[in-house]
């Protein structure tokens, strides 16, 4: 037998067919997407406009995810992804076509052109979150970061072939030409992806409404303060970054005296840099922490912000512009890769959403915020600016980094080795009475010996946050004077199946062994006891009473 023949394979990506035609279609729409925006803030500049109405192309873009990213993202946990992204890619299809009409009849105003980037921005909204929650599925969980990967690679290929597509668009039949080219390819991805729907369809799950879900990826992400810095981090990154996108036309037309082509090549040699970043950057990301590995890239691009500002330079420019690509797809790929490794099944396509939300809203926000900088103070006065905040996000990732991830790993609780007694899947609740359909009481009790008390409040602080994550509400602890040893725990949840839920679908090992803790520090542990909510069936009869007259 061969030596080594029998170990374990690591996982590959060769046998997934449907994540290979997947990645096909996210492939031509990114380059779609890519030409539109970047022929629309062409057509911008050589039209005159300020810094301020050229910034709104990327801006445009970026702003739909303020608005759409989590109801989107709650969508995608029960609707067919397919036929979302399909809807999606024939939405961009009309906007294209829409922005042919207006460049043909000479309509092509600054208003209706950013109007076609928002419709765009959109439709990528929808493919975005849809494409981000279907991966999991299409691939083996072991193959996640390898396929996060790849598919960061795949659309900064589109960044790099979008702009230089539009760049030859532009420069050799004009803008008409390059808005029809992205309405072929819009079509083409629609038809694809209804053909694959109906070859095998996409898997549903029961509607949920919009807004308790929302709120619950609310609450999760203000009670796990890994995702909280995860999303501080991105953000500090992302308002220096948008820069390069909302001000890199000006610096090409105003300081290189460039044109169409030559705008089309220096944003191609950016999506060419996160191209060979991705394909090549593998052995550093092992070998580096994931801060440290991030905080190099900032430091890059922050040097690229400068180089744009000061250099006059095509060569010099150029050679920066690639080491930002490369700067970008390392630092943008790390946060969206964490996020498919760390994340709860139950409510990842929700925290994606928050992710492509913060990094989509920071590209909307700075790219305002740089054009109105710029319109004041000059152009160069705005690069440097943000070569001087990107070095900020530089210390932070250093110096603040993302903490600890203990207690949001996606291992769900099973088999032998699980929750303690009186929790998790194997809990038997006492049910107080007829509960109802509506919110519930959920109460426990704890005899804590003397010597423990302190270790015991610290232990349920942090129970606190993973109640809290998984779906409760106002959670209080109570210590009777006339029983010091007695700890009552209680919270409320929406209803007693959401409950049951909790405890047997989104309870995984890590939440699990802060139970164990607060229950080793205790005597006794009596619960959970369900019970229907006093507050509110109060409520529901005060509302019932009629006013007197």
């Amino acid at each position: 037998m061969r030596a080594g023949a029998d170990r374990p394979r690591p996982p590959s990506l060769r046998g997934e067919r449907a994540f290979r035609a997947l990645l096909g279609v996210q492939l031509a729409n990114a380059v779609a997407v890519w030409i539109h925006v970047v022929s629309v803030q062409w057509v911008l500049t050589e039209r005159g406009e300020s810094a301020s109405v050229i910034s709104l192309a990327p801006a445009a873009m970026a702003v739909p995810f303020l608005v759409l990213s989590l109801p989107v993202g709650v969508v995608a946990g029960y609707a067919s992804r397919k036929k979302m992204m399909a809807l999606a890619t024939t939405t961009s299809g009309l906007a294209a076509l829409a922005a042919t009409v207006l460049t043909v009849t000479g309509a092509d105003d600054a208003l209706p052109m950013i109007l076609s980037v928002v419709l765009v921005g959109t439709a990528l909204v929808v493919v975005g979150v849809s494409w981000q929650s279907l991966l999991p599925e299409t691939v083996d969980r072991r193959a996640i970061p390898t396929a996060a990967l790849v598919d960061g690679a795949v659309f900064n290929l589109a960044r790099s072939l979008g702009p230089l597509l539009a760049g030859f668009g532009l420069g050799f039949a004009g803008a008409e030409w390059a808005f029809g080219a992205v309405a072929v390819l819009s079509v083409g991805c629609a038809l694809t992806l209804w053909w694959m729907e109906r070859r095998s369809p996409d898997r549903t799950a029961p509607r949920r409404a919009i807004m308790p879900e929302i709120s619950g990826a609310v609450r999760f992400v203000a009670n796990s303060p890994w995702t909280t810095r995860l999303l501080f981090q991105l953000f500090l990154f992302g308002i220096p970054s948008s820069a390069l996108w909302a001000l890199i036309s000006l610096a090409v037309h105003d300081r290189l005296g460039m044109g169409a082509d030559g705008f089309g090549a220096l944003m191609a040699l950016i999506g060419a840099g996160a191209v060979v970043a991705v394909v090549g950057f593998g052995g550093i990301r092992r070998r580096l922490r994931v801060t440290v590995f991030a905080a190099c890239g900032a430091f890059v691009y922050a040097a690229a912000l400068a180089v744009l500002a000061l250099s006059t330079s095509a060569a010099v420019v150029a050679v920066a512009m690639l080491l930002a690509g490369a700067a970008w797809v390392s630092v943008q790929s790390t946060w969206m890769s964490m996020g498919h490794q760390f994340f709860p099944d139950w409510v990842r396509p929700r925290l994606i959403a928050f992710i492509l939300l913060m990094f989509q809203g920071t590209q909307a926000v700075g790219s305002l915020l740089w054009g109105v900088v710029s319109d004041f103070a000059g152009l160069q006065a705005a690069l440097l600016v943000a070569a001087g905040l990107m070095l900020l996000s530089c210390a932070s990732l250093l110096f603040v980094g993302l903490g600890a991830e203990s207690g949001i790993e996606p291992v769900l609780v099973s088999g032998p080795g699980g929750p303690v007694s009186g929790s998790g899947p194997d809990a038997v609740a006492e049910v107080a009475g007829d509960v109802g359909t509506g919110p519930v009481l959920i109460r426990y009790e704890y005899r804590v010996p003397e010597g423990r008390r302190q270790e015991f409040r610290t232990a349920i602080r942090r129970l606190r946050s993973s109640r809290l994550r998984l779906g409760g509400r106002d959670w209080r602890l109570e210590n009777p004077a006339g029983e010091p040893d007695l700890f009552i725990e209680t919270y409320r949840v929406d209803s007693v199946e959401e409950f049951g839920e909790q405890e047997r679908d989104r309870l995984t090992v890590p939440e699990t062994l802060l139970r164990r803790r607060v229950a080793s520090l205790a005597g006794s542990v009596t619960g959970p006891r369900v019970a229907a909510d006093g507050a509110e069936v109060s409520r529901r009869a005060r509302r019932r009473i009629p006013k007197n007259r």
